[in-house]
């Protein structure tokens, strides 16, 4: 965030405002939110809400969306009643400053839904949720407002003059900019000038720094990110490597600098079939989600499943089914007997069943699946699904795990 904070510095001047610095803030956050640590994106997304209640009228749109934002990662962090009265406050102020029947109103309605329907209040959500299907109706699929269009054109400028600052010999805070600034590209979708930015950062620090340097790491990281998201799995992996080999050696197994890294380049060994370079990386994963969070935890449980399904790919199914079984009692001792989770590490458990030529238990679980699925549709009000005529039928289903590929470090 070093190049934010240098413009906020200069916020005196014309060209540089409070209100630009918040969009700056906010794009810094929001992509860490999506892309690393939720903890690390608190500050960001606070500032870009502090410049912008210092700055602009009560009641004006973009504060409501700071609002929102928060909100969306208080919820991401399971912190669901810190999330609602961020959220209904910025409803009131879209309401009042845009009207009633506009595209925003719908999405902070539609989040409002979402997350009552999470703390068990459906009686709260329901009437929500007819109202945001009613104005909906009236937009008629509108996709885009205004609004957006020139926020998006605001952070772009912003972004090109952030650019003026990465000229001049090389520095550790030069790199770091540059690095920064390559993110907010990638951000864009300008990939082409984020990899050259990122490319840039990484030759200084190589330069200047030693080859053990966690800023190094962060570059190389950040460098395979971007080719990994391309596709480019051939680029990204050996500097997924090096970034890995970095940072084991600073860092204990349960740091998230390592254990996003290890979770990355593991589901990239995966897509490409290198499943035999991917299972040391699965097991360290369990490894480190037990020293996190105890051996009995949900977090703890996903990651065994997706060492299961791994297994479940290479054929070795006598070593898929106890961490299937081992998954399924953590699901159900610290969820709910009919959560989602639970549901689809039986219709995993089914698929390994129907390949071992089980059929008979393969179709017990596969029904058992399915009546806690129609047990959330119900909750929900979505209606009972038809229920399965065969096992055969959801043969072809992909096993499900819960992978997430969302990498960039600032």
């Amino acid at each position: 965030m070093s190049a934010a904070k240098k413009l906020e510095d200069h916020c005196n001047s014309e060209s540089v405002t409070l209100t630009s610095v918040a969009d700056i803030y906010e794009a810094i956050g929001r992509f860490i939110m999506n892309h690393c640590t939720l903890s690390e994106a608190l500050n960001p997304l606070q500032r870009s809400l502090e410049l912008r209640e210092t700055s602009l009228d009560p009641d004006h749109p973009v504060i409501a969306r700071s609002l929102h934002f928060l909100a969306l990662l208080h919820e991401r962090q399971s912190k669901l009643t810190t999330a609602e009265p961020l959220y209904k406050q910025a409803l009131e102020i879209y309401e009042d400053s845009l009207g009633k029947d506009h595209l925003l109103v719908i999405k902070q309605l539609d989040a409002l839904v979402l997350l009552y329907k999470k703390l068990g209040k459906n009686s709260l959500a329901e009437p929500l949720q007819k109202r945001s299907i009613s104005v909906k109706k009236k937009l008629k699929g509108h996709l885009m407002t205004t609004m957006n269009i020139k926020a998006t054109e605001t952070l772009q400028k912003k972004v090109l003059e952030l650019d003026d600052l990465t000229i001049g010999p090389p520095s550790v805070e030069l790199a770091r900019t540059i690095n920064e600034i390559g993110v907010l590209h990638y951000l864009q979708g300008n990939f082409g000038l984020s990899e050259s930015l990122l490319i840039r950062s990484l030759e200084m620090r190589s330069a200047i720094l030693k080859e053990d340097h966690p800023d190094l790491a962060q570059s190389l990281n950040n460098l395979a990110a971007l080719y990994n998201d391309r596709k480019l799995y051939d680029k990204a992996a050996p500097l997924y490597e090096r970034a890995l080999e970095i940072r084991q050696k600073l860092f204990p197994v349960e740091h998230v600098g390592v254990t996003s890294i290890i979770k990355n380049l593991g589901i990239l060994y995966k897509k490409t079939g290198q499943l035999d370079k991917a299972e040391p990386l699965y097991q360290k994963m369990v490894e480190s989600k037990e020293k996190s969070f105890g051996a009995c935890h949900p977090a703890v449980a996903t990651a065994i499943v997706n060492m299961a399904v791994l297994y479940s790919q290479m054929g070795n199914h006598s070593a898929a089914e106890p961490l299937y079984e081992r998954a399924l009692k953590i699901y159900e001792e610290t969820l709910d007997p009919y959560h989602p989770r639970v549901s689809e590490t039986m219709v995993n458990m089914a698929l390994l069943k129907y390949e071992q030529g089980d059929f008979q238990t393969a179709a017990k679980l596969y029904r058992r699946a399915t009546e806690i699925k129609d047990n959330e549709s119900v909750s929900n009000g979505k209606g009972i699904s038809p229920p399965s005529m065969s096992i055969e039928a959801s043969a072809t289903l992909p096993r499900v795990t819960n992978d997430d590929d969302k990498q960039i470090d600032l």
